[in-house]
């Protein structure tokens, strides 16, 4: 929501991004990973409202999580996991933000190939 009130011409809102960003960091929080229903969505929508900082550190919690547990999708599996990734990579201009999404990349595709096959 933030973000798109933000990309809409709506406003910022900061005191909503700080509340975000504020339960981001409490303790047991399990986040999904995914990019529209999860870390990396939100890490997206951080950079976007000028919290690069923020955006990074939930890019790089999000990576430890193990591929081979997550589906191909965009919406919470590795193709927008890895979508987001280039775009981190490009932004930061990060090797290891696109060596992970070449990773998924080719994830995505051996599955893909898979699937084809049967």
């Amino acid at each position: 929501m933030l973000w798109a009130l933000h990309v809409s011409g709506a406003g910022d809102h900061p005191e909503r991004v700080d509340w975000l960003i504020h339960r981001l960091h409490q303790p047991g929080r399990d986040l999904p990973t995914g990019f529209y229903d999860g870390a990396h969505g939100i890490a997206h929508a951080l950079w976007a409202l000028g919290r690069p900082d923020e955006a990074v550190e939930l890019v790089d919690r999000a990576r430890a999580v193990d591929p081979d547990r997550l589906g191909s999708s965009l919406y919470g599996g590795l193709s927008g996991i890895g979508l987001n990734l280039l775009s981190f990579a490009d932004r930061c201009d990060s090797a290891a933000y696109r060596d992970k999404a070449d990773q998924i990349a080719a994830t995505v595709r051996r599955r893909l190939e898979e699937r084809l096959r049967t």
